[in-house]
């Protein structure tokens, strides 16, 4: 987790603990769905005198589910009231995916496996995963989930039998279904990190133009690219980035569950895509754009990483400028060493930080997103008709906001 740029931009910062009062303003949306249909049957049931078996299991499965959404309630209120514990449980259950999703190929050598790794996990490539695997042993340390051989903790529940004793297992994950689970997180995480270190500003006119010029950004073609894409509205032959920069920014306001919310923005290509009789709207979806979103952010982890790297070796260079000559002088005293800042600052927003932008956006946090949500997880659960089929991505919700080394 490295630091955050002091002209970052605050608006795309998440905390743990406001994720935590989202998590329960969801899971009292749900619970009162659940007991709301277990009042309806219940009511078309009194005036029946005999009341058929059907009827009858229908009403036991519907309390069932009804048992686990407050069950699931109360969770949400602990974790609200406890960011430290929530952001621990998040953690070691994404070391328990990141540990079955299998082997992460981190060889790049030679053009052709250059070309081939970067087509690789949906267009991501791998350098992304390896870094997400480094930023989840970076909280693991801080938040006291490291073993004592120091590898990060992991558990495929985080709800004791004791308290739940009517839990059971919500979903099976194959090792595809991990991989497919990490590479979003991962994909959403990494963005987030270099939009909260470089502002707007840098990203629009500096970085993301960098990006478009890359080789290897041009040996992954986005094959379901609208033909506007980036084109500038007042002059029809020239081009610009302003469609990628609001991609990516309604993606990280929004997320994948939200993007039927994002359409409805006015980002520049919403505009576009409501022309009437624009074929494009009807191809322009989830899983087309997160090819496009994939390739951009990881050609932009990749110029940041060298960012990073050249200033480490500017600092050695400068370090050893600064050592003592043979005359004996005192060497100068060396910066900060990347004493790390309070874990603190990642469960609470500081009274001084306020938002860059006053731009309005984002979809209420407190109500899950309709049926049209981006839905990763199948589940088999004895739960009928009423249970919820699928699980929705939580993780995006999240915070990793990288620490700065100073």
């Amino acid at each position: 987790m490295e630091g955050n740029d002091e002209d970052g931009e605050e608006e795309f910062k998440i905390y743990f603990s406001a994720m935590g009062g989202i998590m329960q303003a969801a899971g009292e949306v749900w619970s009162g769905i659940a007991r709301k249909k277990l009042e309806t049957e219940l009511l078309l049931s009194q005036n029946k005198q005999t009341l058929p078996e059907k009827d009858q299991n229908k009403i036991a499965i519907l309390k069932k589910d009804n048992d686990a959404k407050e069950m699931t309630l109360e969770e949400a209120k602990a974790y609200s009231n406890d960011p430290l514990l929530f952001a621990k449980n998040c953690i070691v259950l994404l070391e328990a995916v990141r540990k079955n999703m299998g082997s992460v190929d981190s060889q790049y050598a030679g053009e052709k496996k250059i070309r081939l790794l970067n087509k690789s996990e949906n267009g991501l490539g791998t350098k992304v995963l390896n870094w997400f695997s480094k930023d989840l042993k970076k909280w693991a340390g801080p938040l006291g989930v490291l073993d004592k051989a120091g590898n990060v903790l992991s558990t495929t529940s985080i709800t004791p039998a004791k308290k739940h004793p009517q839990s059971h297992d919500a979903a099976l994950m194959t090792k595809r279904d991990c991989r497919t689970v990490f590479i979003q997180i991962a994909q959403q995480t990494r963005l987030r990190s270099i939009f909260t270190k470089h502002t707007i500003a840098r990203l629009s006119t500096e970085l993301i133009p960098k990006v478009l010029k890359q080789s290897s950004f041009a040996m992954t073609e986005w094959e379901d690219s609208p033909t506007w894409w980036n084109t500038d509205k007042k002059e029809e032959n020239s081009r610009n980035c302003q469609d990628d920069v609001d991609l990516l920014v309604g993606i990280l306001d929004y997320g994948y569950g939200g993007f039927d919310s994002m359409l409805m923005h006015d980002y520049s290509f919403c505009k576009q895509l409501e022309v009437e009789g624009n074929e494009d709207s009807k191809t322009f979806t989830r899983s087309t754009v997160q090819v496009r979103i994939n390739h951009l952010t990881r050609e932009l982890h990749g110029i940041d990483d060298t960012e990073e790297m050249m200033k480490l070796v500017q600092k050695k260079r400068k370090g050893e400028s600064e050592k003592p000559s043979s005359n004996g002088k005192v060497k100068k005293a060396k910066p900060g060493g990347g004493i790390q800042s309070g874990l603190q600052a990642f469960f609470k927003r500081s009274s001084s930080s306020t938002p860059s932008s006053s731009k309005k956006r984002k979809t209420p946090p407190t109500s899950p997103e309709n049926s049209s949500d981006i839905e990763v997880i199948e589940i088999d659960s004895d739960s009928g008709d009423t249970s919820p089929q699928k699980h929705k991505q939580v993780f995006d919700c999240v915070e990793v906001a990288d620490k700065k080394q100073k």
